[in-house]
């Protein structure tokens, strides 16, 4: 940055008490640029924080066709007309990692690359068993229910209505296929209230099969290599198989620009270097951290790079399967996944039925929604 802007200096401001969106923007203290997750930008834009980009893109001349289309098309899907209120950094991707040992232990086919959710319950059945006295686990329980919900791209909310609408067959589905993963005898969850728990099982305990995951997790096993002490490799993530070849939603990091700056001109050319430079954004890319956000093939070649190990896995498969579009963004999303989520343990623990947990969800998500607007 220094080099690319000598007169400059930034200042990060660590997200914490006292620092949120709210407390700075009432204490006038909100920053020039807003780094945040995609799904939270929502956030920026119900305390009417986040610029459209667009106008500044044109002065620019920033070509939005250098970033990758559907980064793009799922930030303009929190505007109402097309409205630009970020610009992608970063793209996550999905990838599923699974344990060579235990599936050579057991005598089972390794999972290959585009597989169905049906295909891996089917093995996950197979390597869930007690075998010297070690509980093996056939796959990582999934965290959250809402996984499945943005692996079909399900909204939260009726865009018409503004309320929570998840007592569906769609969502139903969803729910149907969490409880399943998670609810084959033997590979239950250690704590339904805190499923989140057992996702470092895979590495830790190394008595799971399959952990489909965010690609982040794929750097964290390339660096602890040397101490997990067992062979794996990674596969694309799942899909359903009404949408063969598809992992999830698209999930990114973006960089917004506040309406309270008084750079705005030289904030933007900040951001759109940061989100643009193909040096940069190589540099995450070589880590095998995440994908770049703009079009670059020569990019992606140089996947992994710094780490030999990344050469031996089965990389190329990961990036067999695309991200889905993404539903219509909605300010009152994660009220309704906090909700998804809390009935879905429930469910889980055996306190209620599949339909008694949309119901529950939708209801109590309509309660908040509504004291949110008085």
């Amino acid at each position: 940055m220094k080099s690319k802007f000598p007169n400059l200096t930034l200042e990060y401001v660590v997200p914490g008490e006292g620092t949120g969106p709210t407390e700075l923007l009432t204490a006038g203290a909100m920053p020039d640029i807003i780094m945040t997750g995609l799904r939270a930008l929502i956030t920026f834009q119900e305390l009417d924080v986040a610029v459209d980009l667009r106008e500044f893109a044109a002065k620019h001349k920033l070509d939005l066709s250098t970033y990758r289309k559907e980064a793009i098309d799922a930030i303009q899907g929190y505007g109402e007309k097309g409205e630009l209120y970020a610009l992608p950094f970063y793209e996550n991707y999905y990838m599923m990692a699974y344990n060579k040992d235990i599936f050579d232990k057991f005598s089972v086919p390794y999972p290959t690359d585009q597989m169905t959710w049906d295909q891996v319950k089917v093995l996950a059945q197979k390597l869930t068993r007690v075998e010297d006295g070690i509980t093996y686990k056939g796959i990582q329980p999934i965290d959250t229910v809402d996984t499945f919900g943005l692996a079909k791209s399900l909204s939260f909310i009726d865009n018409q209505s503004g309320k929570a609408k998840v007592t569906t067959d769609e969502w139903k589905q969803a729910f149907e296929w969490a409880s399943e993963l998670n609810s084959i005898p033997g590979n239950e969850p250690k704590d339904p209230l805190n499923i989140w728990k057992g996702a470092d099982d895979f590495m830790k305990d190394k008595n799971v099969a399959m952990m489909p995951w965010f690609g982040s997790r794929l750097q964290t096993l390339v660096r602890s290599n040397a101490d997990l002490n067992f062979n794996w490799d990674v596969v694309s993530f799942p899909s359903f198989s009404e949408s063969p070849g598809q992992s999830a939603e698209v999930d990114a990091h973006v960089f917004a620009l506040s309406k309270t700056s008084k750079h705005q001109d030289l904030a933007f050319q900040v951001i759109q270097y940061l989100t643009s430079s193909e040096e940069l954004q190589g540099s995450f890319v070589k880590l095998g951290r995440a994908l770049p956000a703009i079009r670059n093939d020569k990019l992606l070649q140089q996947f992994g790079s710094e780490y030999p190990l990344f050469q031996t896995k089965n990389i190329a498969g990961v990036f067999k399967s695309t991200p889905r579009q993404p539903h219509k963004a909605h300010k009152y999303d994660d009220i309704v996944r906090s909700k998804l989520r809390a009935a879905f343990a429930d469910h889980l623990a055996g306190n209620i039925d599949i339909n008694t947990a949309l119901r529950r969800a939708e209801e109590e998500a309509n309660k908040e929604i509504e004291a949110k607007k008085k």
